[in-house]
């Protein structure tokens, strides 16, 4: 389900290492509107993730947002109006990140560390206690009581996730942003997790943007996804329209890459090559290199994101013959 109105629109983002250094991330814009989930998929190193971090100003010491604007609507609000990423901290929005155990406090136990943000926007002790009590029960941590007087490091990696999401949900967000949840996660429980944030997310209305590598999981939990390389979005739209009919060569190879669970055992594929590092792209596109489609003119022109029909859009010469399955 989406809104007409977005609830976060990101336009023309850029973020560059230093003051003169290389751009990590280029020209991204992206909207998320009410109950709809975005999916934000590509290799490491492709921006993703610094992407998300900028909505909320928490990019490293060294990187600067060199361009772009943020504009955010709250609940109680009928229009998007621009916004300073740090006044969105807790209000609005919130975050799960990758690690629970390197984000989680120590030297706090469980249910200080969820009733933190409700005590830091004037909740009484006792009622922010009972806030993290209700929000431990909802995101499925046994015996809430009992593991409210834990610490962190005395629950498993799948239980410090399901704290993380209800840390996240203790300020009552319209967006949440996952930064790879599950990367660190077998597979039952990533499985638990995101059967988990997608019930959340209906329940509560909630806009997500959930960013991973694993374009399996994307498929999976994403409305629309934007697939990301060398700091660009090379294509986005429906995800399963992407999946299904993939404009763009990367999107290709990155479905092709995936394990496939019928059928004969099959050695999985690989992307040849690596990608290229940022402030040494080479000419042309930036896929090029590694494109199995590339020809000439791929080489020399930089191709813009261009829409395709009514949702879709991709930045490649030669989307026809990536649809089409061509081999070189």
């Amino acid at each position: 389900m989406t809104t007409t109105e977005p609830v976060i629109e990101i336009g023309n983002l850029s973020i560059a290492a230093g003051h003169d250094g290389a751009t990590l991330v280029d020209d991204v814009s992206l909207r998320v509107g009410a109950g709809e989930c975005l999916g934000i998929v590509g290799e490491s190193g492709s921006g993703k993730s610094l992407t998300l971090r900028s909505v909320l100003g928490l990019l490293p010491t060294a990187l600067r947002q060199s361009g772009g604007t943020l504009r955010f609507r709250r609940a109680d609000e009928e229009a998007l109006r621009p916004v300073d990423p740090r006044e969105l901290r807790g209000h609005g929005v919130s975050m799960v990140f990758q690690e629970p155990m390197s984000s989680l406090n120590p030297t706090m136990r469980i249910g200080d560390l969820v009733a933190a943000g409700p005590r830091a926007r004037g909740m009484s002790r006792r009622a922010a206690a009972d806030r993290a009590l209700r929000l431990l029960t909802e995101v499925g941590v046994p015996h809430p009581e009992q593991r409210a007087r834990a610490w962190p490091h005395q629950l498993s990696g799948g239980l410090r996730q399901r704290v993380m999401i209800a840390m996240a949900l203790s300020v009552e967000p319209t967006l949440l942003l996952c930064d790879e949840p599950t990367t660190a996660l077998d597979t039952t429980v990533q499985d638990q997790i995101l059967t988990l944030v997608e019930r959340l997310r209906t329940e509560r209305g909630l806009a997500l943007i959930f960013v991973s590598h694993d374009l399996s999981v994307i498929s999976r939990i994403a409305d629309r996804t934007a697939v990301m390389y060398a700091g660009r979005i090379v294509e986005q739209g429906p995800t399963h329209a992407l999946i299904d009919t993939p404009r763009h060569p990367y999107t290709r190879a990155l479905i092709d890459s995936m394990p496939q669970l019928h059928g004969p055992p099959a050695r999985l594929r690989t992307i040849d090559g690596t990608p290229p590092t940022a402030g040494l792209l080479p000419p042309g596109c930036r896929f090029a290199p590694r494109c199995p489609l590339a020809e000439g003119p791929c080489h020399d022109t930089d191709p813009p994101l261009l829409t395709i029909g009514s949702q879709r859009a991709t930045a490649c010469l030669r989307q026809t013959a990536t649809t089409a399955g061509e081999q070189p």
